[in-house]
């Protein structure tokens, strides 16, 4: 994963094309990121609301074309509606915003690139957004805050690694089984990987 979305398109290109290089090389495929996946930042964002509607931070299409045919990555994370959750501060315990997901522009991302994309910021997604999402290119979603908030608030009622573990490894659970509607998987996620490339 090599993240130079706060470089200028250019500057992102080539550093993303220098670690897509080194790692083709080892046989490892990597993801890049292209677009501002907003909530990091110093100070409150405006509301979600406006940011949504303004499309501030969204991955351009046709900057998507070019980025992904100049650097050869193999996955795309993209911006299209989500936030990251707060890392820190005041807000890092609250609940994150019911974000949306431009699905139309998604699409677009889909086709101008060809590749598998990512969503980053995925805790707080409307479920329907995001189950529509993966019907339209979305491969990978990388949630944080809903693991990180159900350890962070065990832990601060028991002190106990433990019991904030097991809380982890319940919520972990419940977005599998609940969220997105997966089961049965168990066997497919654990199967060793084949060394021969014909099977």
């Amino acid at each position: 994963m090599i993240d130079g979305s706060r470089l200028d398109l250019d500057a992102n290109i080539e550093a993303t094309r220098q670690v897509t290089e080194v790692a083709h090389q080892a046989g490892i495929p990597c993801e890049a990121e292209l677009g501002a996946v907003l909530g990091h930042e110093a100070g409150p964002l405006p509301p979600y609301e406006e940011l949504f509607a303004s499309g501030r931070g969204f991955t351009d299409i046709e900057e998507a074309r070019r980025f992904v045919e100049e650097t050869r990555c193999d996955w795309l994370s993209v911006a299209v509606g989500s936030v990251h959750g707060a890392i820190s501060g005041v807000q890092k315990n609250e609940k994150k915003v019911e974000a949306r997901l431009d699905i139309e522009h998604l699409r677009q991302l889909r086709s101008a690139t060809g590749i598998p994309l990512v969503l980053h910021g995925g805790s707080g997604v409307q479920r329907s957004y995001l189950l529509e999402a993966i019907k339209n290119g979305m491969t990978k979603v990388n949630i944080g805050t809903e693991i990180r908030q159900a350890y962070e608030q065990a832990w601060r009622k028991t002190s106990n690694v433990r019991d904030a573990q097991q809380a982890c490894y319940e919520r972990t659970g419940w977005l599998l089984r609940d969220y997105f509607d997966l089961s049965g998987t168990r066997s497919t996620i654990t199967r060793p990987v084949s060394k021969d490339k014909t099977s």
